[in-house]
């Protein structure tokens, strides 16, 4: 609805701010037409008397206020200082500018200039401060121009490649403003400089200035010029007035406007005490501008289209959309009917609209609207209370109902493909026009929704309680009973009935359901809960668009077929309708709230009331969302996030992180992934946070994405690394220590263990050895002298006897062979002690070859090393092996030669026996022997029970070669 602009005279300017101005406390919410708006109080935490505004390449909204600098990331404020204190600066931020580097620079209404540059703000003033910054602007080429303004006197300053150039001016320099070609364009009263590029001169632009001066260039390069003597169009030779104004600036003559054309050539002023103020730059007229009651002061549209309004009592948004509230309509009581022509038919409060070439006009009075349906080939068919109509076009015509006369009326109607409109009255059954009369058809069962699908065919519907399809009298459940893939299902309480696409589409509380008359298939609002409750659904081309609960929701075509044909896979959509405040009607038990004019617009029937979709308004989503992560703390501590170390055990890290997608802050997603943590990606949905606990030392790496609600993820996310400080135990040295440590103790371990088996093995040997000479000092010291003594007993009985007798002749003969005996045992208690002495090997296997191989066939014992004596035991276990072994190779082998060699090694005696023979067969040299034969085993069980080492293998060439070796420590004594 527009508003008159207030007009006032100068004299009476102060007039004009009191009762012009809006209320301090009065709602700033400012609905304009194709945008949705937001806004930030004092209370929100939004700085106060914001005075500039600017949006730096890395996404932040940077606010300049009465209260010093802000940075915006689209939920909260946080006030940014000057490193450097400084007691002439003031805290008024006045002017702001973002630079193609990414930097920004501040101006001040006292104090000069700051400039933030890599996250630190500190002052870049050229020279001593003068007077109050105007303006700040920043050349594609980085060259920066300020504007100063005092009562010392006014100066253009101009830095370029690191120095400045100074420019004074006459008069108050009021505003400046850098056009795209290069020109500066001054407003000082009480005229209008312009400087060329290049040039050091101003050129004076004929006309006048007033109060709130505001330059703005359009998209043509065409130069605006704005104060209290209204809009003017700016040439080099003069101003050309275009007779729209809106009276005194706000804050009277101390106050400055600021000028913005949208992407619809929309002309935005702000400043005014009247309020924020728009006009078609088309159309520059009183009669299409419209003024809003916010105190609005200075405007920036960002990169993203999005407009931010600064006000002293705030931030405001506005976003543009395609959704537009058709605010000519009140009271919605109907759906959408479609006429022939492609207008629309809507019940509203006053009765009945059509819309035409995107206008309404109220064509039937009446406040007891009830229903409507399109008529085919005519235009709709509308029920009231009281009375029914038929409407052609614009015009109604009143026809008497089936049974009206009984004060009963229609509940719902609808036409079949022929053009007849049918009926349905409360539990009487369906009636069908016939000229001028009513025909109740008793082949179709009571409804309280139904549709006309094809001739004699209907889709009726009572909830809760049957969905049939009804063909030539024939009743058939839509959901039939049994256990096929279908049956025993719904869809809920069914509101919509809509025939589309050669098929039947049902939405109901639960879901959304299509027909073809043969087989239904449905999507539960379960898995997708915006298809809960869908009151419309139309297609425009390759989308579908219907309006629900969740919202007005757009479905690419294909997406939606893939889901009926595959229920659970995933649907991408985009959501319309300022963040959920705009969703579908819950009240009516019939609706058709979607459909589409003659120009391609979409309207739909809300909870707030009509809704047009301007399709042309479309932006596409853009994937290149800035993402940073804004703080690394550990306990409540921050840290830095380039190289940050924390302390060592520190096992708890929280990471804030933002999206600056700021024209829906609070829908944006986001998502992230820890290294070493996470397996994937993990779904934060809204929240900027994220805790880790149970952290150990080492290097981690923090990914972070965001999208809007339902757009692409950004292409390019945020990452940060931190490095958690290690105790010394948990460093890799101190493990290889411990693991040294370990292994090292492991391996002394083993060796005490072999050392002790070792041992065990030698104190055995040498108790064979000590229990040789035990037994041979028994002998001699028990038995033998004792059989000595005996022998002299019988020496005394021979002397007894008679020479020649019989008795003597066999005593003498007894003490012969006892001397043998004696003689024998001796020598055997001899050999006994003479055995337990350590030996030569080498003597002892010579003696064991001549004995075994004799002149069978050549041998030879050879010697490799410092020969050492070997235990008693030991060379009698060796010689018997070698014995073995030598045996072998005489009888088995048919060997030429065989040689037995010795080394004497430090640490092992090792010995080999060789021949060329024709070796063994390998099954036996696998097997370690062969059946039924025990020589080779029995070798091997006598060298291991020494803790030595066994193998036998083929000579080189050819012949067998067996292997012994012992340990030092049993070997040698």
């Amino acid at each position: 609805m527009r508003r008159l602009p207030c007009r006032t005279a100068p004299i009476l300017a102060l007039a004009g701010v009191v009762f012009c101005a809006p209320a301090a406390h009065a709602s700033p919410a400012t609905e304009i037409p194709g945008y949705a708006s937001r806004h930030w109080s004092l209370a929100d935490g939004a700085p106060p008397d914001i005075r500039a505004m600017a949006r730096t390449r890395d996404g932040f909204l940077w606010l300049g206020s009465g209260d010093g600098l802000y940075r915006f990331d689209g939920l909260t404020f946080q006030r940014i200082d000057p490193e450097d204190f400084d007691n002439f600066r003031s805290r008024q931020v006045t002017a702001l500018a973002a630079a193609p580097d990414g930097s920004l620079w501040v101006g001040y209404a006292f104090g000069g200039i700051t400039h933030l540059k890599d996250g630190r703000l500190r002052g870049a003033n050229p020279g001593k401060p003068r007077g109050r910054v105007t303006d700040i602007a920043v050349a594609p080429d980085g060259s920066v121009w300020v504007s100063s303004w005092s009562g010392y006197g006014s100066q253009l300053r101009h830095l370029v490649r690191g120095r400045w150039d100074a420019i004074d001016v006459d008069g108050p320099l009021m505003r400046m403003y850098r056009q795209r070609n290069g020109t500066v364009w001054i407003a000082s009263n009480p005229e209008v400089l312009r400087l060329s590029p290049g040039h050091r001169a101003f050129d004076v632009v004929p006309g006048q200035i007033n109060l709130g001066p505001a330059f703005q260039e359009d998209r043509n390069g065409g130069m605006w010029f704005f104060s209290s003597d209204g809009l003017q169009r700016l040439t080099p030779r003069g101003f050309v007035p275009t007779g729209v104004g809106f009276g005194e600036p706000l804050g009277g003559g101390e106050g400055a406007r600021s000028l913005l054309f949208d992407a619809d050539n929309l002309l935005w002023v702000a400043g005014n005490a009247s309020g924020l103020a728009t006009v078609p730059a088309g159309d520059l007229s009183m009669d299409r501008a419209v003024v809003y009651p916010a105190p609005i002061t200075t405007l920036l549209r960002d990169a993203e289209g999005t407009i931010w309004g600064g006000a002293p009592d705030g931030l405001h948004r506005f976003v543009r959309t395609p959704v537009v509230r058709y605010s000519a309509i009140k009271g919605v009581r109907t759906g959408i009917a479609t006429g022939p022509d492609g207008s629309l038919y809507i019940g509203g409060d006053e009765g009945l609209y059509r819309i035409i070439d995107g206008k309404a006009k109220l064509i039937l009075k009446s406040g007891l609207l009830a229903e409507i349906c399109s008529v085919s080939g005519v235009g709709a068919y509308a029920l009231t209370y009281r009375n029914e109509y038929l409407v052609r076009g614009s015009t109604p015509t009143r026809i008497i109902g089936p049974l009206e006369r009984q004060r009963e009326f229609g509940q719902a109607c609808a036409s079949d493909p022929d053009g007849r409109i049918w009926q349905a009255v409360s539990a009487n059954g369906m009636y069908r026009l016939d000229g001028t009369r009513w025909i109740k058809d008793d082949s179709l069962p009571p409804a309280t929704t139904f549709i006309a699908t094809g001739p004699g065919t209907f889709i009726v519907n009572q909830p809760l309680r049957m969905l049939a399809r009804v063909h030539d009298g024939k009743t058939t459940p839509v959901w039939p009973e049994g256990k096929g893939p279908n049956s025993g299902k719904g869809v809920g309480f069914v509101r919509m009935l809509k025939q589309m696409d050669g098929e039947t589409w049902i939405g109901g509380e639960a879901g959304l359901a299509r027909y073809d008359g043969r087989r239904v298939r449905q999507l539960s609002a379960r898995t997708y809960p915006w298809l809960a409750g869908v009151m419309g659904i139309v297609r425009v081309d390759g989308h579908y668009w219907l309006i629900s609960a969740g919202g007005i929701i757009r479905v690419a075509r294909a997406d939606f077929e893939a889901a009926f044909d595959r229920p659970g896979a995933s649907i991408p959509l985009a959501r319309f309708g300022q963040n959920g405040v705009i969703r579908a009607r819950t009240e009516t038990y019939s609706a058709n709230d979607a459909a589409v004019d003659a120009q391609g617009r979409l309207w739909f029937v809300t909870s707030t009331g009509v809704v047009q979709v301007d399709p042309s308004r479309l932006t596409p989503e853009a994937g290149n969302m800035p993402v940073h992560v804004t703080a690394l703390e550990v306990d409540g501590r921050g840290y830095p996030l380039a190289g940050a170390r924390l302390p060592a055990g520190t096992t708890r890290v929280s990471l804030s992180y933002v999206g600056l997608g700021l024209a829906d802050a609070e829908g944006n997603r986001y998502r992230y992934r820890l290294d070493g943590v996470d397996e994937g990606w993990v779904a934060a949905q809204g929240r900027r946070r994220v805790d880790y606990a149970g952290l150990g030392p080492g290097t981690y790496r923090f990914h972070v994405t965001a999208a809007t609600e339902d757009g692409p993820w950004a292409q390019r996310g945020a990452t940060v690394s931190f490095v958690i400080t290690p105790h010394f135990w948990q460093t890799a040295w101190f493990r290889l220590a411990v693991l040294a440590g370990m292994v090292l103790g492991g391996w002394a371990l083993v060796r005490w263990r072999i050392r002790l088996a070792m041992q065990a093995l030698r104190d055995r040997i040498e108790e064979r050895v000590a229990e040789r000479e035990r037994i041979a000092q028994d002998l001699h010291d028990t038995l033998l002298q004792g059989f000595q003594g005996l022998m002299l007993r019988f020496q005394t009985v021979l002397h007894l006897t008679a020479p020649g007798s019989p008795a003597r002749t066999a005593i003498e003969e007894a003490l012969d062979r006892a001397d043998d005996v004696l003689l024998h045992g001796r020598e055997r208690v001899r050999g006994l002690r003479e055995d337990a002495e350590p030996k030569c090997i080498a003597d002892t296997l010579r003696a064991c070859a001549r004995r075994v191989v004799g002149d069978t066939l050549a041998w030879e014992v050879r010697v490799d090393g410092p020969e050492q004596l070997v235990g008693a035991p030991v060379a009698e276990e060796l010689e018997l092996a070698v014995g073995e072994a030598l045996a072998n190779a005489v009888q088995h082998a048919k060997a030429s030669a065989v040689r037995v060699e010795i080394h004497h090694g430090r640490d092992r005696l090792s010995l080999r026996v060789v021949d060329d023979g024709v070796g063994l067969p390998e099954d036996v040299r696998a097997a370690g022997g062969r059946e039924g034969h025990f020589g080779l085993t029995g070798m091997r069980e006598r060298i291991e029970r020494l803790g030595g080492a066994f193998g036998v293998a083929n000579a080189a060439g050819q012949g067998t070669s067996i292997r012994l070796s012992l340990p030092a420590r049993i070997a040698y004594r």
